[in-house]
């Protein structure tokens, strides 16, 4: 008995020797140091690569790093899936997906630009059919992630601005440097190129952060023209474009002289700005 307790021990021993190496190692990839972490199993931690801007002599131009083919496109950028027409016409293939069968296409849709002579201007008008189903799946988006900041109504005056707002007045530090977002019901952005526009929620713009991760592209595109819907509803129609029911009684008197006289003006003064 004594000789088992005794083998035992010495076996016990030596398998706590054993793990020993393999406990300093697994101690040494996982504490801090100031030196390289011991590894025994190398991985993809340690390989040769070449860093931005260094020559190699594996090409004929000696450069490094490979410029992009001209009239080349990425195989899996062929095809998008244009889901809010998927949902409604499962069926009809050319409506429900954004094809890019040129290197135009592919930088309009991608880039919200075309590319001349390494120099970028915007897409004036959405390189993707726009229906009304598009329009509301740009406000399904819109809502999960702009309308915090942005507000339901585009006017920047979401929760979460207004909760700073109440930070401010509170004379809470928590505010921070907090700048209210944009106006997208603004001139500053009804003039902008619907790419620009794209392109701000794809790259992000001063303290507005990047999207093109949480965002899929079509979406992005969505989103613009529900920005567009925001403008038009947020611009003042005339009372000879409502419905009959709904238009406001005429003036009659002084009043209506006064309306009239009004109206001439602002009618002249359009003329003479678009002059």
């Amino acid at each position: 008995m004594f000789r088992i307790q005794h083998y035992f021990m010495i076996g016990s021993s030596v398998f706590l020797l054993l793990l020993l190496p393999l406990m300093i190692i697994a101690l040494k990839r996982h504490e801090r140091s100031a030196t390289p972490r011991l590894a025994i199993i190398q991985d993809m931690d340690k390989m040769p690569y070449l860093k931005p801007q260094r020559k190699s002599d594996l090409f004929a131009d000696t450069r490094g790093m490979r410029p992009h083919i001209a009239g080349t496109l990425a195989r899996e950028d062929f095809i998008y899936i244009n889901q809010a027409e998927t949902q409604l016409h499962p069926n009809n293939w050319a409506a429900t997906h954004v094809v890019l069968n040129s290197k135009m296409q592919y930088e309009k849709v991608l880039y919200g630009q075309v590319l001349r002579d390494g120099q970028g201007d915007w897409v004036k008008a959405i390189p993707i059919h726009v229906t009304p189903e598009f329009v509301n799946r740009g406000q399904q988006k819109f809502d999960v992630y702009c309308g915090p900041c942005h507000g339901d109504n585009g006017r920047g005056n979401g929760l979460v601005n207004q909760y700073v707002a109440q930070l401010r007045t509170e004379g809470s530090p928590d505010a921070g440097t907090w700048v209210q977002p944009t106006d997208l019901t603004s001139p500053a952005v009804k003039y902008m190129p619907d790419g620009q526009i794209y392109g701000v929620i794809t790259n992000g713009i001063a303290a507005m952060a990047a999207y093109k991760d949480q965002i899929p592209v079509v979406d992005r595109w969505a989103i613009v023209a529900y920005v567009r819907a925001l403008e038009l509803a947020a611009a003042p129609v005339p009372a000879s474009k409502l419905p009959a029911q709904d238009r406001p009684p005429e003036p009659t008197g002084k009043v209506a002289k006064v309306a009239t006289d009004g109206m001439q003006v602002a009618a002249a003064t359009s003329q003479e700005q678009k002059q």
